[in-house]
């Protein structure tokens, strides 16, 4: 009876057992893993790449693992909750929602200022456009096209290293677009140019010894040419509104650049006022706190002493003519210097020749298209950097302008900008085409040449 009655127990504790043991095997150890910034630690989701603070390739670190009902995190090893038994789940998991719906909300924002700064880099506001395609990253750092786009972008503005960092970026994170042999092509491209550049910094002992040097060359290649006075055509009937009507303008005699400014020219201008603090030439209402250091000037570029100077708004370019004993040209001077007296539509006639302008999009040594100058013997008045004039903007200004030394109007938003860059199309080149910007915008589209008064004899 006693062994009936074991044999029995026995039976019901077995299958009791089994249950048991198949509820408490062993887990697997989760396979949840999240993504950490070896730099800045900075902690992403698993799908992110790079680190939206600093660019670095992120590395995976185990996602913390808590209770669904209370929330306590796990101690290493554990797989149920000490307190409810329950069984614990990647912290990611706790609110899959609202962490979608995070994603969502940067993908959005990056969205929004790539678009920004795709309208900047059409409008040719590089510098702006880079400043949108930033926020658009630290919003969303896995985005391909601004990747691709700010590559080409720092191409464009002459820095190879952060060129290839982006394009290497959209390559990881594009391994199958239809462009990625291009892609890869070019990103060698940037790296023989880096190369060379770099092997180039390692002869130059300093940029003040090159550009004091080139100061010195210059001034002696570098003169003006007197525009004698008389009637010129100015304006078209055949092109934008703001070029319209044409119509017959009287100059007195004025004395203009034949070359744009120079880096090495305006080194010169920015060591003047570092040791005087002399800005008595400066314009009276600009911004305070000016010192008119162009932005970047830092970058290779300005390590070219004959290239043109660049990325300095109106009021630079105001304070360096009148260190230099001149002035901006007005707007009618600098179409007649480019334009002669038969109302030609480019500097060298009425004929485009994409020979005789610099529109390629690399920087070139001011002068080095000797056969696009104007009559008068002015070089670059079409491409290489646009040139700020002294004068107001106005889009009906010619219906009112004088007949005799017009100076615009007395008062606007814009200063007038003249004769295209190194980025423009054909028709933004043209002798009557006018633009403007802001005064206090720069960019590396945007430079001057000097003008100088006649005295009477």
């Amino acid at each position: 009876m006693k062994k009936i009655y074991c044999i029995s127990l026995f039976c019901l504790i077995l299958p009791c057992f089994i249950v048991i043991s198949i509820l408490h095997a062993e887990t697997p150890a989760s396979k949840a893993m999240a993504k950490k910034c070896p730099t800045c630690n900075k902690v992403y989701t698993e799908g992110t790449k790079f680190c939206g603070e600093d660019g670095a390739q992120l590395v995976e670190i185990p996602v913390k693992m808590i209770c669904p009902d209370c929330k306590k995190e796990g101690t290493p090893g554990e797989k149920f909750c000490k307190e409810h038994g329950k069984k614990l789940i990647p912290l990611a998991e706790a609110a899959p929602v609202q962490a979608a719906d995070a994603i969502k909300q940067k993908m959005e924002l990056a969205r929004k200022y790539y678009k920004e700064g795709s309208d900047y880099c059409d409008a040719e506001s590089y510098d702006l456009a880079l400043e949108s395609y930033k926020k658009a990253e630290t919003a969303f750092p896995d985005f391909p096209a601004l990747h691709y786009n700010m590559g080409w972008l720092y191409g464009k503005l002459g820095d190879a290293q952060q060129a290839i960092n982006h394009l290497q970026k959209y390559i990881v994170l594009s391994p199958n677009a239809s462009d990625l042999t291009e892609v890869q092509s070019y990103v060698i491209v940037l790296k023989q140019a880096l190369e060379k550049q770099q092997n180039i910094q390692n002869t130059i002992k300093s940029r003040d010894e090159i550009m004091k040097k080139a100061v010195i060359m210059q001034k002696q290649k570098h003169k003006s040419v007197i525009v004698p006075a008389g009637e010129f055509t100015m304006g078209t009937d055949e092109a934008r509104e703001d070029a319209y009507p044409e119509h017959k303008v009287y100059l007195d005699a004025f004395e203009i650049d034949c070359y744009e400014v120079t880096n090495a020219q305006y080194w010169e201008f920015l060591e003047y006022l570092k040791k005087t603090n002399d800005h008595s030439k400066c314009f009276k209402g600009e911004p305070s706190n000016k010192d008119h250091t162009p932005r970047f000037w830092d970058n290779e570029y300005y390590n070219m002493p004959d290239s043109p100077i660049a990325r300095i708004d109106w009021y630079d370019a105001y304070a360096y003519a009148g260190w230099a004993g001149k002035r901006l040209p007005t707007e009618a001077e600098w179409e007649k210097a480019a334009r002669g007296l038969d109302g030609r539509n480019f500097p060298w006639g009425n004929e485009w020749d994409t020979a005789r302008c610099n529109l390629s999009g690399e920087p070139k040594p001011v002068g080095s298209v000797a056969a696009g100058k104007s009559v008068y013997g002015c070089y670059d008045m079409a491409g290489s950097v646009y040139e700020w004039c002294a004068d107001w903007y106005l889009e009906t200004y010619y219906t009112e302008s004088p007949y005799k030394n017009p100076k615009g109007p007395e008062k606007s938003a814009r200063r007038v900008i003249r004769g295209g860059s190194r980025f423009s199309k054909p028709f933004q080149v043209r002798t009557h085409t006018r633009k403007s910007e802001q005064p206090e915008l720069f960019n590396l589209a945007l430079g001057l040449r000097c003008a100088k008064d006649v005295k009477e004899k």
